[in-house]
């Protein structure tokens, strides 16, 4: 091994450098920890448990006004449909659902559609 000068010693500014960058590293990992561990605060309070509600029937059945009780969901009379929107003479349109399959691409298309009457 040859060398081209007597001196030994590490230049100042790699010695400089060689700081600056450990620094940097330390940081980013600082950086990463407080992120890591700001994630999982998160997460551990999203697992919180919602408040009970009621199922999905039993809130619009009791929304219903009297009139509507015993109607199929949609298919309301003149009159249920007065007691919901509180309109006089409401008007009333039905739908009926379409259905096209296509078996080879595995999918179905819904044509919803005002029913004649």
């Amino acid at each position: 091994m040859t060398f081209t000068s007597d001196d030994l010693k590490t230049p100042s500014n790699k010695t400089f450098r060689d700081i600056a960058l450990a620094t940097v590293a330390a940081l980013a990992v600082f950086g990463a920890v407080l992120t890591v561990a700001q994630t999982v605060k998160m997460a551990a309070a999203s697992d919180a448990v919602p408040a009970a509600s009621a199922e999905k029937a039993d809130r619009v059945t009791s929304a219903l006004p009297a009139t509507c009780k015993s109607e199929a969901w949609g298919d309301w009379s003149a009159d249920c449909l007065a007691a919901i929107s509180g309109t006089v003479n409401p008007r009333q349109v039905r739908f009926e659902t379409f259905e096209a399959r296509d078996v080879e691409g595995k999918t179905s298309v819904l044509a919803r559609v005002p029913a004649r009457t």
